[in-house]
């Protein structure tokens, strides 16, 4: 298949079943109404590299008084931060995550913890100690080396200025609730046929998740949302040009969505303003979603995304990179290499590829 042939496809699988569209209206609405709550409480906690906390669609849309955030190691989950309605901050690790870290990270008092005091427990402190005299390397035992390069690569995306040592400036990565997150789409992409995925009680989205959604500044006064597909490998079985095949079907959901009843929503979610600038900052009723509607911003007219393959350098099949113009989505697809070479320990250390020479 083509570029603009997956693109095709993928738009008439969204639109054959648009029962998508509720799903997402409604997972919107649960994120804004939960936002202000989710966010604070975030910041109740401190923790330190090489641990990062990631948040997700359901955690911040769940209406219940406890907020959760996912702690990972090397990408992968090691343990669950909790803040209750008495803004208490707890740990929980699951008897699996202790067996693996005692195992396999070598972490021998790791224990399994249930809602212990983040800051005052025994276990939290030992579980603290150990992952903080830790490094992700490519040495570390994780299930999943291409999370483990995701997790380096949105700490190095997140760094904000040449100062600390940004290898690629213009780029950061979008947050939920403040944290790094993957957004869950409602299409398999990984074998480059979409198909919709959708299940659960309350109809929920299964499909595969956007690995990076960015948002890169292309100039002074111009910035787009990138959605960003990684790869560990660089393989002729996974090339630049199958990836990108993927890139594009999660690229024409966020069009689709962007283009929906819920896009003021999520155009809105996306940006992430801060409190001082939040137009939502003052809403005290979250149920009135007509109000909120009149306040957001609109969605451009015309729009502008960066679909960029991330992956090592290799010698896989490229595939064509010319810009896309999708007129039934007034949508312009801007198709972008990033590849990255790794140091010693495996973890990328410097970029190439067209998207580092169009920020140049």
């Amino acid at each position: 298949m083509t570029n603009i042939e997956i693109i095709k496809e993928t738009s008439r699988v969204l639109l054959e079943n648009n029962a998508w569209e509720s799903i997402y209206d409604r997972y919107a609405k649960e994120i804004i109404r939960n936002k202000k709550k989710y966010g604070s409480n975030s910041r109740l906690f401190q923790v330190n590299s090489p641990l990062l906390v990631y948040s997700s669609i359901g955690k911040v849309k769940s209406s219940a008084n406890t907020t959760a955030y996912d702690l990972r190691f090397a990408g992968q989950s090691v343990g669950i931060i909790e803040v209750n309605k008495e803004k208490e901050v707890k740990l929980t690790v699951s008897a699996g995550q202790a067996k693996y870290a005692k195992e396999k990270f070598g972490f021998a008092e790791s224990k399994e913890l249930k809602r212990v005091c983040w800051k005052c427990d025994k276990g939290a402190i030992s579980f603290r100690r150990f992952f903080l005299n830790n490094e992700s390397t490519n040495n570390v035992a994780i299930k999943s080396p291409e999370h483990r390069i995701e997790s380096e690569l949105l700490k190095e995306f997140s760094k904000k200025t040449r100062k600390q040592d940004k290898r690629l400036c213009n780029i950061q990565p979008l947050r939920l609730g403040g944290r790094f997150f993957q957004l869950t789409t409602p299409l398999k992409g990984s074998t480059h046929t979409p198909t919709l995925s959708l299940t659960g009680n309350e109809n929920g989205a299964t499909g595969g998740g956007i690995d990076i959604l960015a948002r890169i500044k292309h100039s002074a006064f111009s910035s787009r949302y990138a959605i960003i597909e990684l790869k560990d490998e660089n393989k002729d079985n996974e090339s630049q040009e199958e990836t990108m095949f993927q890139a594009l079907i999660y690229a024409t959901f966020i069009a689709h969505l962007l283009r929906s009843s819920s896009g003021k929503l999520w155009w809105y979610i996306f940006k992430n303003k801060t409190a001082q600038n939040d137009v939502l900052r003052d809403i005290v009723d979250f149920s009135d979603f007509r109000a909120i509607q009149n306040v957001l911003e609109d969605v451009p007219n015309h729009l502008d995304l960066d679909v960029v393959t991330l992956m090592p350098e290799g010698s896989s099949v490229e595939g064509e990179l010319k810009d896309l113009n999708i007129e039934d989505l007034n949508v312009t697809f801007h198709l972008y290499t990033l590849y990255y070479k790794t140091d010693a320990e495996g973890n990328p250390c410097e970029f190439s590829g067209t998207l580092k020479d169009a920020l140049q």
